[in-house]
């Protein structure tokens, strides 16, 4: 059984999802505020769901912490209307995120697939990058990439699909299974955040921007 660690300073929260993510299958370990669970082993977790308004420490200060060591999927919780907040847990390598409040059953859909993506067992290697799926690693000249959950996501991706421009909507279905709103930037963050990881192993840029239809990866065969 997966264990799930929640961060969150509501109570009400802590417990409607203790019972919900319990009921459902799942090991749940709640934490009031940021310093509890950074004192505790986050190997023990199979996924963090994290409210980014928490006392003290906060959940970006958290997402950076815990990316330091670990490549953990990161659920964050953000103000319905907090962009800002959105991106930056974005660019400091959280997975995905949901506005407050939020419906308890797209959060378990989201857990799911998250954790269904990191289960996936599959290899697959060409001349440039060595993809190994089960490990949810990929290597370049015999390097490993050091890749958030989301960036090891897109990169599969885009190297199932090399030479094929994507739209912001296809990432997001392929991604998060759910249409992007126009307004929303997480997908050009998220692509920004792997072209630059991916920069330094190739010469100019191999993820490209198309202007009005959407990014592609381009390697040669």
């Amino acid at each position: 059984m997966k264990q799930l660690a929640i961060i969150d300073d509501d109570p009400e929260i802590l417990k409607l999802l203790e019972q919900y993510l319990t009921k459902n299958g799942f090991e749940v370990r709640a934490f009031t505020d940021g310093e509890s669970f950074l004192k505790a082993d986050e190997s023990d977790f199979s996924l963090i769901v994290l409210d980014i308004g928490l006392p003290g420490i906060d959940g970006l200060e958290v997402c950076k912490r815990v990316r330091q060591k670990s490549n953990i999927p990161i659920i964050m919780l953000t103000a319905a209307s907090d962009d800002l907040d959105r991106i930056l847990g974005l660019e400091l390598g959280s997975d995905d995120y949901m506005g407050k409040p939020f419906n308890p059953r797209e959060l378990l859909a989201r857990i799911k697939a998250l954790l269904r993506r990191s289960e996936i067992k599959e290899e697959d290697v060409d001349n440039n990058i060595v993809m190994n799926y089960a490990a949810r690693s990929a290597f370049i000249g015999g390097q490993e990439l050091e890749l958030t959950g989301t960036e090891f996501d897109l990169l599969c991706v885009f190297h199932k699909q090399i030479g094929t421009v994507l739209s912001r909507d296809e990432i997001g279905e392929l991604l998060h299974g759910r249409k992007i709103d126009p307004l929303d930037r997480s997908i050009d963050t998220i692509v920004s955040r792997l072209r630059h990881k991916l920069s330094a192993h190739f010469d100019g840029e191999i993820i490209q921007s198309v202007r009005g239809k959407g990014y592609v990866l381009l390697l040669k065969s």
